[in-house]
């Protein structure tokens, strides 16, 4: 199998069905793993009737609240494709533009939508989430000097070789993640691509939706940033 497709989903009842109905008819040769991790509405159940029409849609439930970036692990730890790639549950990324991303890939290891690189669209971001996303874009340069302007969009490829030695290394189980993925990603010298993308922002994220719950993701973010840097080795991080 050449592409897994990992789609981690916290209460996406009433959003998941259009976006997955999209993605299983744009990418019937793929694998498409929905992992519902704590809801609390029947996320998992609307997937379940949906692959029974699509059988390349397979549900990997978890019961415990663990997260986005467990749930991804997860996701990647099941998956069969040469290729293992995430998208968020939301939309903000359709499928026809998660074609564009995954033509991208040429001879690399890897292809990463970006929101801030030349050429990127976005629709419907508030100004605090487009300051936020700013400075933390910044904090993380600052931090890394990773070569890319957005480590955190939500659409993600990359060659099994290289996940597999990320996966038994990661520790970081909040949303920067990405950066870890992406500081273990540099350590294995991976071949990255940024690709600006169509993005469709999605204010009302059970996860982000709030401001308050943007403050309070983005301060445990940032604590987490400041553990990955001043630890010895992004291949001997603690679990933060």
């Amino acid at each position: 199998m050449e592409l897994s497709i990992i789609i981690p989903a916290y209460n996406e009842a009433e959003r998941i069905p259009g976006m997955l109905e999209s993605y299983a008819r744009t990418f019937p040769e793929a694998e498409i793993l929905v992992v519902p991790n704590g809801c609390t509405d029947d996320t998992a159940t609307v997937v379940r009737k949906l692959a029974i029409a699509h059988p390349n849609i397979i549900v990997q439930e978890i019961r415990e609240t663990v997260g986005k970036a467990v749930a991804v692990r997860t996701g990647w730890e099941h998956a069969h494709g040469e290729w293992l790639a995430f998208v968020d549950a939301d939309g903000s990324t359709s499928a026809a533009e998660f074609q564009r991303i995954l033509q991208a890939r040429d001879s690399a290891d890897g292809v990463i939508a970006s929101r801030w690189k030349r050429g990127a669209n976005v629709e419907n971001r508030t100004a605090l989430r487009e300051l936020a996303s700013y400075l933390f874009a910044v904090i993380v340069k600052l931090l890394f000097w990773l070569p890319y302007r957005d480590t955190q969009c939500g659409a993600k490829v990359f060659r099994r070789s290289f996940i597999t030695p990320y996966l038994a290394h990661a520790r970081v189980t909040n949303m920067a993640f990405d950066v870890e993925l992406l500081l273990l990603m540099r350590a294995q010298r991976a071949r990255i691509i940024e690709f600006p993308t169509h993005w469709v922002d999605s204010s009302d994220s059970a996860v982000l939706g709030s401001p308050w719950k943007l403050v309070r993701n983005s301060l445990t973010m940032l604590k987490t940033l400041f553990i990955l840097r001043f630890q010895s080795s992004p291949l001997t991080a603690n679990h933060v």
